[in-house]
């Protein structure tokens, strides 16, 4: 039985043995890598100004904003962008909720995370992922 759910901007597409996810992750993804990059070479040039001037303001701060977006860097590459995913392939699915904001995790065998972001009617999604995936939200 296919099941489809709308996000802002895409859908997810439940069928017998794979999940479908039409959204724009890998611009989003490509954007984050972006700006995290730039953010890091100005941390890098904070750094590089304080060894020339000896200001401390500029290790501290270029030290935090780099070091904070090498995190996010790296945790990006760990995502998946997979649009069609195998049920065999997925270790866990859950629905979470932070600040407002409602997405689904898909954790994949390989330990990888395939966030789906916006999705409009949560409450639905949740309870249809505990009717037919029941056995997936337990890890």
């Amino acid at each position: 039985m296919a099941q489809t759910f709308r996000l802002k901007k895409g859908e997810i597409l439940f069928e017998n043995d794979k999940i479908i996810i039409s959204d724009k992750v890998n611009r989003q993804n490509g954007m984050t890598l972006l700006t995290s990059g730039l953010w890091i070479f100005y941390g890098t040039v904070s750094v590089l100004r304080y060894m020339k001037t000896g200001d401390e303001f500029l290790l501290w701060t270029g030290s935090f904003i780099g070091i904070g977006h090498l995190i996010i860097f790296v945790f990006t590459l760990l995502r998946s962008a997979k649009s069609e995913i195998s049920l065999n392939d997925v270790k866990s699915i859950k629905v979470k909720q932070r600040f407002n904001n409602s997405f689904l995790d898909i954790k994949l065998k390989n330990n990888r995370l395939r966030r789906v972001i916006q999705v409009e009617d949560i409450e639905e999604l949740e309870e249809y992922i505990k009717t037919y995936y029941g056995g997936l939200t337990t890890k």
